[in-house]
């Protein structure tokens, strides 16, 4: 699954600020506005509307759009990453897709320990990482 699609599945194909629900009037927004850096963390779902309010300064700054974001990735923390938790804890590590721990780690609850396929610590990659 692409980066883009981990994005409509976080706001379950809805715009992340106002809701509206149609695919065919959403768009992915580059947060830090590079469309090279296709990172989940720098992607969230707009619709038209909402992408032009930002884009042309009318009430939707920067700030919320980021903060949207962490919110939706703690969403998605709270499902997956709790998970993570409890192999980790029972285990003494995990196994993980990377867009699912960084964040855990990022929050000092996980520790990265052995990279086993690396292109970059906040590119996605199709190899697993290891975590405890």
């Amino acid at each position: 699954m692409r980066n883009e699609e981990y994005a409509y599945l976080e706001t379950d194909d809805h715009c992340a600020i106002c809701g509206i629900g149609d695919r065919r009037n959403l768009t992915i927004h580059h947060i830090d506005e590079n469309r090279s850096n296709n990172n989940y963390e720098n992607l969230i779902v707009l619709c038209h509307n909402c992408h032009h309010r930002y884009h042309e300064n009318k009430g939707l700054s920067d700030d919320d759009i980021k903060r949207r974001k962490k919110n939706l990735i703690a969403r998605t923390l709270d499902h997956y990453g709790v998970n993570a938790l409890k192999i980790a804890a029972r285990q003494g590590g995990v196994m993980a897709r990377p867009f699912l721990v960084f964040h855990l780690v990022d929050l000092g609850l996980l520790e990265e320990k052995n990279v086993m396929a690396s292109i970059g610590r906040r590119q996605f990659r199709e190899h697993h990482d290891s975590y405890v």
